[in-house]
């Protein structure tokens, strides 16, 4: 799979600056999906009361703040969730306005999007304001006249839900999951619901599902081995991604093992800072480091005393996934993004556990 480098961080923003102000938070806001990706047995949500599958309008969706009636098909969907745009893109609708997220392109969509966007030129919300927490744009979302405010990859608290309301009819992120956690099979789903078109998202979904059992049946070794994702958030500070964040869903889902200790050590976060004195505890069958939007971050971590005693890297099974595009799609993980990274991440992996 040939990809180019991108340039990740904002103009505005050193990558220094850039990594530190999301790092925090889970880098780019973190996710931690509750369950692993489907063809790994990922729960589905109960829905509730939903559109239904061939479509039809009115309908009513559920989500985490609630119910919201849609009278007639949306056709001016406002996105405020940092990735939302993926999957109604995918489902043909192009939103009005989207929020930015990350990454310097046009419309804030990534070129794995670009295709589905097309000619459309949708309003971008918060653009270079990314600080981890939402920030609502109220005023400019109602001069834009949405008929239908979509907020699926976000936080969205009462008061919120309650003056985006005020403004359109709302949808909040999908309900039983914690916040930035659901898993992205349940974005897409009701993205789907939304616009009467739940069958077409499932399609899309068992699409993808394919796509991650044929890399996953091309490489039996990657079954029963542990894995750890790993992020830096400075010198001496490293992120580890938790068992129900997306991108350790990415390598359950290629039949890996994401220690259940790192589960209970993060609860019901995304991850756990460990300083470079507990580095032991990225010590598994492989190490994948998420460096894309920092490369810098290599030669520092090497310079870490305990890194180079670590079992797997001397065993050669420390990975780094510096790819500014893979690492991007591996991060956004949405129904759109993960087809550009489950066969650079199994070949990856593959040159360090061959057959």
């Amino acid at each position: 799979m040939s990809v180019a480098l991108l340039d990740l961080p904002r103009p505005s923003m050193s990558v220094e600056g850039f990594s530190r102000d999301i790092g925090r938070r889970g880098f780019l806001v973190g996710s931690g999906a509750a369950a692993l990706l489907a063809g790994c047995g990922a729960p589905a949500a109960a829905p509730g009361p939903a559109a239904p599958a061939g479509g039809g309008f009115p309908l009513t969706v559920t989500h985490s703040r609630g119910t919201t009636a849609i009278p007639a098909e949306p056709r001016r969907i406002a996105c405020v969730g940092y990735s939302d745009q993926d999957p109604f893109l995918a489902l043909g609708l192009r939103p009005v306005a989207v929020t930015d997220w990350y990454g310097d392109y046009p419309f804030a969509t990534w070129p794995w999007a670009q295709d589905e966007l097309g000619d459309a030129q949708p309003v971008v919300l918060n653009r270079g304001e990314f600080t981890g927490t939402p920030n609502y744009k109220f005023e400019e979302l109602a001069k834009l006249g949405p008929d239908l405010i979509v907020g699926l990859y976000t936080g969205m608290d009462e008061s919120q839900f309650g003056k985006l309301s005020q403004i359109a009819p709302t949808v909040a992120p999908p309900a039983g999951f914690p916040e930035f956690g659901a898993p992205w099979q349940e974005y897409t789903r009701l993205a789907g619901r939304v616009l009467g078109k739940l069958d077409r998202a499932e399609e899309l979904i068992a699409g993808v599902d394919a796509k991650l059992a044929a890399a996953r049946d091309a490489n039996p070794q990657f079954a029963g081995r542990t894995a750890v994702v790993a992020e830096r958030l400075e010198p001496g500070l490293t992120f580890v991604r938790s068992p129900r964040d997306q991108r350790s869903q990415l390598l359950a889902g290629l039949g890996f093992v994401i220690p259940p200790e790192i589960g209970e050590l993060s609860g019901d976060k995304d991850g756990i800072e460990i300083s470079d004195e507990r580095m032991k505890l990225l010590d598994r069958d492989v190490l994948l480091w998420n460096i894309g939007f920092n490369p810098e971050a290599r030669p520092e971590i090497e310079k870490s005393p305990l890194y180079p005693g670590l079992d797997v890297v001397r065993a050669g099974r420390s990975v780094f996934v510096a790819d500014p595009l893979v690492s991007a799609a591996w991060t956004w993980g949405t129904v759109l993004s993960l087809p550009t990274v489950i066969d650079a991440i199994a070949t990856q992996l593959a040159a360090v556990l061959p057959r």
